[in-house]
């Protein structure tokens, strides 16, 4: 029998997340080195969206960050960010993804960062923020409706491991060309767009989900949320009074073309996303919605030394999928290969699938077998790639199976725009 559809109650709010100055900057991952700040371009934001239909709330949290480390902020960072929330939301139905711009504090526990006492003041204060954000989300909830669908935004990302005399280098600093065997490898310039509009039609919020390295702004030493920052302003002066939730695709080895070009070229990329975004918005479709379902897993795995020894304890992975009718989420802890976005994503079974990554913990890269083959900096052994040969297909076939046991008789549609 073929559930009642229900209506949506959704509300969303925003609050800035900019630390001190001295809560610092990646600059090193390979000497574990972080340096201080000099200026702000752009504060960094939480962004909070609340859906709730039949009494399931789930909060999405997107995040200005590099990555939300529970080794950096704590194992219970969802429980306390829940209590912070003034009881708006249960732990378990909190979801934070970062954006994993390059300009926000070193969060990923790769230095001493997160040990000195500025960190640790700066980390107290985000809980709190996170959680006045959801409750001020769920105050101003209002009946919505669900559009989802897609485009594309061509030119934005390429694949940034090259096959050179040398072995496998990255896309940043350029290599010589004398070099180069090849520049070719997968990427994807799919962006999903999930839209909730109010009863009379004005948007409230839009989530968009792309997949590359907010990297235009590393290492300059500038607070900044690179060019997700600058797209989400750009679709909120477009359409005014909507919210803008980023949420960074399966991007481990995908960047824009150009690296470290300074504030000017992230904002190019993030014009050219928000272009790209609200032309689509005409092309989106009704999502009818039963129910909302959020499921967990943690799939275990093969795990390596920072030595690049074998590690007899696992490395546990966190996955979560969301539905929301023919419309589904799936959250993957770490940096995930472009690989295994597009696999998740073609065997899902909904007819829009955002495949997220940088979510819920950091557990650093998740290359792919014929990365492992090739060797390259995502390959490590390090504090930032301690997850071992065999690693992908269990992310990518742990997400693939969580998608398909949220599928409900009569709730997917015929269609496909994944």
């Amino acid at each position: 029998m073929m559930s009642m559809t229900c209506t949506l109650i959704a509300g969303a709010a925003e609050i800035p997340i900019t630390p001190p100055l001295e809560v610092g900057i990646l600059m090193s991952s390979v000497q574990r080195r972080w340096e201080p700040f000099e200026r702000v371009s752009l504060p960094l934001m939480a962004r909070a969206l609340t859906v709730a239909c039949h009494r399931r709330r789930v909060a999405l949290v997107s995040l200005d960050l590099l990555g939300v480390s529970l080794r950096a902020f704590g194992r219970d960072l969802c429980r306390r960010i829940a209590a912070a929330s003034r009881g708006a939301v249960a732990a378990g139905d909190v979801i934070l993804a970062a954006t994993h711009t390059h300009s926000a504090p070193e969060s990923l526990a790769l230095t001493n960062l997160y040990r000195t006492a500025p960190f640790r003041r700066w980390s107290r204060e985000l809980v709190g923020r996170i959680g006045t954000a959801i409750h001020q989300a769920c105050r101003r909830s209002v009946p919505c409706t669900l559009w989802a669908g897609s485009t594309r935004a061509p030119g934005l990302a390429i694949h940034r491991r090259i096959r050179t005399t040398r072995g496998i280098v990255l896309s940043h600093p350029p290599p010589p060309r004398r070099i180069v065997i090849s520049r070719k490898g997968p990427v994807d310039d799919r962006v999903t767009i999930m839209a909730l509009r109010r009863s009379g039609g004005e948007l409230m919020a839009l989530l968009v989900n792309a997949a590359c390295h907010p990297v235009h702004e590393m290492c300059l030493r500038t607070i900044s949320p690179d060019y997700p920052g600058y797209m989400s302003l750009e679709l909120q002066r477009r359409h005014p009074g909507t919210a803008v939730l980023f949420f960074n695709g399966a991007a481990g080895n995908i960047n824009p073309p150009t690296v470290s070009g300074g504030a000017a070229a992230a904002r190019r990329h993030g014009l050219r996303l928000a272009q790209q975004v609200d032309a689509a918005l005409a092309r989106l479709r009704p999502v009818q919605v039963t129910s909302i379902e959020l499921k967990r897993r943690t799939v275990n795995l093969p795990a390596r030394k920072v030595s690049g020894r074998p590690r007899a304890r696992p490395l546990g992975c966190a996955l979560a999928a969301l539905r929301l009718g023919s419309a589904a989420m799936v959250f993957v802890a770490g940096e995930p290969f472009v690989e295994s976005g597009l696999a998740i994503r073609g065997a899902s079974p909904f007819s829009t699938t955002a495949v997220v990554g940088y979510a819920m913990d950091y557990i650093g890269y998740i290359p792919t077998d014929q990365a492992f083959d090739e060797g390259g900096y995502e390959t490590g052994p390090g504090l930032w790639s301690i997850a071992a040969r065999g690693s992908a297909p269990i992310v990518a076939n742990g997400a693939i199976e969580l998608l398909r046991e949220s599928v409900r008789t009569g709730e997917v549609p015929a269609g496909d725009t994944r």
